[in-house]
């Protein structure tokens, strides 16, 4: 019977090689941070290599973290909140800096860059950002002015999923652009009558009490209804995604006195060539490699679990043969969505509003492209959205989470129970 092999006296007697293989396989700061509260040699160990290996130690791009809803209570803004890191194996970390300063019972709508979350509150409602690490709070309008009307009336709205025009919300110049439903409050026919609800586009300027509507009534057409938004920095514009999967590019402009004006695209895309063998759950944008996507995210029946998504990036038609020339001319249908069948290394984040791409590259090897969800099914509906017809109980499943890759959906997500409040939501690093 062989002997077995000698035990190390220390941690040191590993080698700098097999110390340093075991942090590059420990990518998750909240994970380095409990691994060093094991012992104090791991803490030297740590230590050590820091101060020696720095320079070779991966410097990680962060990621977005999954927060989950959970009960707002005091145990709760004791602890912290429960937010799921994809780079730990997507496990579920107790993060005291990610601290529950949300009041009870607000909706997540969407979120922004370093840690900025964009919530509803409903008793006053109200829409806010809230800073989750320090708890500064910037308020956004809750009522939208359609200048478009005969009779000028003020509604109100709730946001769906917005975007800035600003790398932070507190900076003084930003224009904000959003995706709401709003109604007429009281509604026509009294205070009992329900309200019709309609789905629109809101901008603002920071320290607006109202947002405004700027497309007149009668060029709606549901075709170019929005149903997500982001802003592009280079162009310092918004582009809205439709449901017909075409975009419409509002280029806002500053004025003195507060004011703002707005220039208005509509970009026609050719429908031909794209057929849908399943339905339609939702389509984000998202900037990679300085192309614009568009992701369209699939179920098999409405109300069923994610089965697939499909990537398309914008291709100009130009004057080449084309099928569809005839019915849809090249004039007024200039671009194409041209489907992509890999992602290349890429990793997406997808949510409307807060789409993010990244670089599988530049993370440990085990690191595979890939297409991250969250349960956003619900993010239209107006039955959850108002309580209409459930006993005004909003009900968010959240368990519609995980990864698309290699062609298959991975729920790599814990499982958390339903919400009565809001859906999941990713934290922007």
């Amino acid at each position: 019977m062989a002997a077995p092999l000698p035990r190390p006296a220390s941690l040191q007697d590993l080698g700098e090689d097999i110390q340093h293989m075991i942090l590059r396989r420990i990518p998750c700061g909240i994970d380095r941070g409990c691994m060093s509260l094991v012992c104090r040699a791991w803490r030297d160990v740590m230590r050590d290599q820091r101060r020696r290996l720095g320079h070779l130690l991966p410097r990680l791009p962060a990621l977005p973290r999954l927060l989950l809803p959970a009960p707002f209570s005091v145990r709760c803004l004791a602890s912290g909140s429960r937010v799921c890191c994809v780079l730990s194996a997507c496990c579920v970390h107790q993060d005291h800096h990610y601290l529950a300063v949300t009041p009870p019972g607000s909706r997540c709508f969407g979120s922004h860059d370093d840690g900025w979350l964009f919530i509803e509150t409903h008793r006053p409602r109200s829409h806010k950002a809230i800073h989750v690490r320090t708890g500064v709070v910037r308020v956004f309008p809750r009522e939208l002015e359609r200048r478009t009307d005969p009779y000028p009336y003020v509604h109100r709205m709730v946001i769906h999923a917005a975007a800035l025009s600003a790398t932070w919300p507190h900076e003084p110049n930003y224009v904000g652009a959003a995706i709401v439903t709003s109604w007429q409050h009281p509604p026509l026919g009294g205070a009992l009558a329900v309200p019709p609800y309609r789905r629109c586009i809101a901008l603002w300027r920071r320290g607006w009490r109202r947002a405004f509507d700027p497309v007149p009534l009668d060029h709606y057409d549901a075709a170019l209804d929005a149903e997500d938004v982001l802003y592009d920095r280079g162009g310092r514009c918004f582009f809205f995604l439709t449901q017909g999967e075409h975009i419409r590019v509002c280029m806002p402009v500053r004025l003195r006195d507060n004011k703002l004006i707005t220039h208005w695209e509509t970009v026609l895309f050719c429908p031909g060539g794209r057929v849908y063998d399943q339905y339609v759950r939702a389509r984000y944008l998202v900037v990679s490699r300085m192309d614009l996507l568009m992701v369209v995210r699939f179920t098999p029946q409405p109300n069923q679990p994610t089965s697939k998504f499909k990537v398309f990036r914008v291709a100009k038609r130009n004057n080449m043969p084309d099928a569809y020339a005839d019915a849809f001319p090249v004039a007024q249908y200039p671009f194409a969505w041209s489907e992509l069948h890999a992602l290349d290394g890429r990793v997406l984040f997808v949510g409307h509003g807060c789409s993010r791409s990244y670089e599988a590259r530049r993370y440990p090897p085990d690191f595979k492209d890939g297409i991250y969800f969250l349960d956003d099914g619900e993010f239209y509906d107006a039955a959850v959205i108002f309580g209409i017809g459930n006993g005004n109980q909003r009900r968010y499943p959240c368990s519609d989470n995980g990864k698309w890759s290699d062609g298959h959906v991975q729920r790599c997500f814990p499982r958390p129970d339903p919400s009565d409040h809001s859906a999941p939501v990713w934290i922007l690093p």
